[in-house]
Protein backbone atom coordinates (compact mmCIF):
# COMPACT_ATOMS: atom_id res chain seq x y z
CA UNK A 1 0.00 0.00 0.00
CA UNK A 2 1.15 3.51 -0.86
CA UNK A 3 3.32 5.16 1.99
CA UNK A 4 1.07 8.28 1.37
CA UNK A 5 -1.92 6.27 4.03
CA UNK A 6 -1.25 6.60 7.55
CA UNK A 7 -1.12 3.32 9.39
CA UNK A 8 -5.62 2.85 10.13
CA UNK A 9 -7.19 0.73 12.59
CA UNK A 10 -10.25 -0.74 11.29
CA UNK A 11 -12.27 -3.49 12.68
CA UNK A 12 -13.28 -5.85 10.29
CA UNK A 13 -16.85 -4.15 10.83
CA UNK A 14 -16.24 -0.70 10.67
CA UNK A 15 -14.58 -2.26 7.18
CA UNK A 16 -17.98 -3.58 6.08
CA UNK A 17 -19.80 -0.53 6.52
CA UNK A 18 -16.83 1.88 5.53
CA UNK A 19 -16.74 -0.66 1.70
CA UNK A 20 -20.56 -0.40 1.89
CA UNK A 21 -21.34 3.23 2.16
CA UNK A 22 -18.70 3.79 -0.84
CA UNK A 23 -19.79 1.38 -3.15
CA UNK A 24 -23.52 2.96 -2.61
CA UNK A 25 -22.30 6.13 -3.62
CA UNK A 26 -22.29 7.40 -7.54
CA UNK A 27 -22.57 10.63 -8.45
CA UNK A 28 -23.67 12.19 -5.15
CA UNK A 29 -22.46 11.98 -1.66
CA UNK A 30 -25.65 11.22 0.57
CA UNK A 31 -26.79 14.23 2.77
CA UNK A 32 -26.66 11.64 6.07
CA UNK A 33 -23.22 10.41 5.04
CA UNK A 34 -21.33 13.80 4.29
CA UNK A 35 -20.05 13.38 7.95
CA UNK A 36 -18.82 10.31 8.03
CA UNK A 37 -17.05 10.62 4.54
CA UNK A 38 -15.53 13.25 5.51
CA UNK A 39 -13.96 11.88 8.85
CA UNK A 40 -13.18 8.85 7.31
CA UNK A 41 -11.02 10.89 4.61
CA UNK A 42 -9.14 12.63 7.86
CA UNK A 43 -8.86 9.19 9.33
CA UNK A 44 -7.09 8.03 6.31
CA UNK A 45 -5.28 10.99 4.85
CA UNK A 46 -4.32 12.78 7.67
CA UNK A 47 -5.83 15.83 7.02
CA UNK A 48 -7.19 18.27 9.25
CA UNK A 49 -8.88 20.53 7.33
CA UNK A 50 -12.44 21.49 8.77
CA UNK A 51 -15.37 19.52 6.12
CA UNK A 52 -16.31 21.87 3.60
CA UNK A 53 -19.77 22.23 2.23
CA UNK A 54 -21.35 20.45 0.00
CA UNK A 55 -21.96 22.93 -2.65
CA UNK A 56 -20.62 22.96 -5.95
CA UNK A 57 -17.39 25.23 -5.23
CA UNK A 58 -16.81 22.35 -3.09
CA UNK A 59 -17.01 19.58 -5.24
CA UNK A 60 -13.28 19.05 -5.81
CA UNK A 61 -12.59 18.87 -2.16
CA UNK A 62 -15.40 15.97 -1.87
CA UNK A 63 -13.87 14.32 -5.34
CA UNK A 64 -10.41 14.22 -3.25
CA UNK A 65 -11.90 12.54 -0.51
CA UNK A 66 -13.68 10.16 -1.94
CA UNK A 67 -10.76 8.77 -4.34
CA UNK A 68 -8.43 9.01 -1.33
CA UNK A 69 -10.63 6.81 0.28
CA UNK A 70 -11.42 4.17 -2.40
CA UNK A 71 -7.91 4.57 -3.12
CA UNK A 72 -6.96 3.07 0.51
CA UNK A 73 -9.74 0.15 0.41
CA UNK A 74 -8.17 -0.52 -3.20
CA UNK A 75 -4.89 -0.68 -1.48
CA UNK A 76 -5.76 -3.39 1.45
CA UNK A 77 -5.75 -6.21 -0.09
CA UNK A 78 -2.00 -5.36 -1.55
Amino acid sequence: MSNYFRKMEYSKEELKELISVMSSITDRIPQDKVSYIWNNYKKISGDKAPQPCTCKSSSGLWGNAIQTIRTYLGGLDE
